[in-house]
């Protein structure tokens, strides 16, 4: 039999855990800032980022990656909508949003750097 061809892993995962990790470094204490109102959103955005994290290390350890790095790409999309609920003005009512305009676009730099190095993870499984 033949075994599965190894994926070509250029150090991407190690990556992706590296830039994962600096988001979370960034995103962490601003989740610990939200107000009240918005705790649950903050939970999540925090449960999304850990969830995240276990995927990347699951993805370095694992032969048969595919799978893992789906789940990955999903979660990221699920936190890009969290985060974009969180800086949103109409969300809010007649509070601020918990994230500043700012802070919104460089934790969206963040997720579109993880982007960019998931979607060239997958390139290289899918050959």
């Amino acid at each position: 039999m033949e075994s599965p061809k190894e994926p070509n892993t250029s150090y991407e995962p190690f990556r992706l855990k590296e830039k994962i990790g600096e988001m979370i470094r960034y995103g962490r204490p601003l989740t610990k800032n939200f107000p009240r109102k918005d705790r649950d959103l903050a939970d999540d955005i925090r449960s999304c980022m850990n969830r995240m994290f276990h995927l990347v290390v699951e993805i370095e350890k694992k032969y048969f990656r595919k799978t893992t790095t789906q789940e990955l790409d999903i979660e990221l999309e699920w936190l890009r909508l969290l985060i974009r609920l969180a800086a949103d003005k109409e969300a809010s009512g007649k509070y601020p949003p918990p994230l500043s305009v700012h802070q919104y676009e460089v934790w969206s730099r963040y997720n579109a750097e993880i982007g960019k190095l998931l979607g060239k993870y997958i390139q290289s499984l899918n050959k």
